[in-house]
C-alpha cells in the first residue's frame, strides 16, 4: 500500500520543480556563468531570502540542473541500449551513440551545462550527481566491451601503443574488466563522440558537414575500425542494418 506524500512535500517540490524550470530559461538565455539565486527568485516572484530554503547555494541549484540532464541523457541512452539487437554489436554501438547526437540536439542547454566549461563554484560532484554520470557513461561502455568480447575488434596494435605511464593511468581508471587496452578503446570512441557532437552543436563544423547525420554515422563506425576492426567493414550495410532496427523500434503498434 503507498501512502500520499503530505501536502508540505507536494507543495516543496512543486516549488523546487518551478525554480529549475526557471533557472533551465536562464541557463539557456544566458550560460550558467549567469546564472543567480537573485535573479531566478525575481523572475518567480519570490524573496531572495526564500529560495535559500530550496537550494543553500547557486552551485547547488546548478548541481540539481546537472543531476536532471545527466539522468535525462542515461535514460535515453539505456532505452537505445535495451532496443537494439544484442546479436549485432556493431548497430547496437552507432543506434546508442545515435541517441547521444539525438539527445544533445534537443537538449542544446543540457548538453552545454554538463559538457561545456564547468562553472568555477562548481568543484566536484555530489554523489547523486556522479551516480548519473556513471550511469551514462556505463551504456557507451558496455558497448565498447561487448564489441571486445565479441571479438569484432584486436586490440593488439593499441596495446602495444601504450606507454607503461599511461598503461598505468587506465588501470587506475577501470572502467572495464577488460584491461588498459580496451580502457584505451573506450576512451577513444568516447572523446570521438564527444568531439563530433561538440563542434557540430557549437558551430565549428565546415558548413557543408554541419547536422550531417551521414558523417556522423561514418565517423562512429570508423572509431570502431581505429581501434582494431577485425577485417574489411561495410559502412553501408551497418547503417542499413541500424536504419531497419530504428524504423521497427519506432513504427507505431
Amino acid at each position: 500500500m503507498t501512502h500520499p506524500v503530505p501536502r508540505r512535500e507536494r507543495i516543496r517540490q512543486t516549488t523546487i520543480d518551478e525554480i529549475k524550470t526557471v533557472a533551465h530559461e536562464q541557463l539557456a538565455e544566458h550560460g550558467a556563468a549567469a546564472l543567480s539565486l537573485r535573479a531566478v527568485a525575481r523572475a518567480m516572484g519570490m524573496t531572495p531570502s526564500a529560495i535559500y530554503r530550496y537550494f543553500d547555494s547557486r552551485s547547488a541549484l546548478i548541481s540539481a540542473l546537472a543531476r536532471d540532464a545527466y539522468s535525462s541523457l542515461a535514460d535515453t541512452l539505456e532505452a537505445a541500449f535495451l532496443a537494439a539487437p544484442a546479436d549485432d554489436q556493431m548497430v547496437r554501438w552507432l543506434l546508442v551513440a545515435r541517441s547521444h547526437r539525438r539527445w544533445a540536439k534537443t537538449h542544446p542547454t543540457e548538453y552545454t551545462l554538463i559538457f561545456g566549461p564547468r562553472p568555477a563554484d562548481l568543484t566536484g560532484r555530489p554523489t547523486a550527481v556522479q551516480n548519473e554520470v556513471e550511469r551514462s557513461v556505463a551504456v557507451l561502455f558496455r558497448c565498447m566491451q561487448e564489441v571486445v568480447e565479441a571479438g569484432i575488434v584486436d586490440l593488439g596494435v593499441l596495446d602495444a601503443e601504450l606507454s607503461p605511464g599511461l598503461r598505468a593511468r587506465f588501470q587506475e581508471w577501470d572502467c572495464t574488466d577488460l584491461g588498459p587496452a580496451a580502457e584505451a578503446a573506450c576512451m577513444l570512441v568516447w572523446t570521438q563522440l564527444h568531439g563530433l557532437i561538440a563542434l557540430d552543436l557549437f558551430d565549428h563544423l565546415p558548413p557543408p558537414l554541419a547536422d550531417s547525420a551521414e558523417l556522423f554515422d561514418q565517423q562512429m563506425i570508423g572509431a570502431l575500425v581505429r581501434i582494431g576492426h577485425r577485417g574489411p567493414v561495410d559502412f553501408a550495410e551497418v547503417i542499413r542494418r541500424a536504419d531497419l532496427t530504428e524504423q521497427h523500434t519506432l513504427a507505431p503498434t
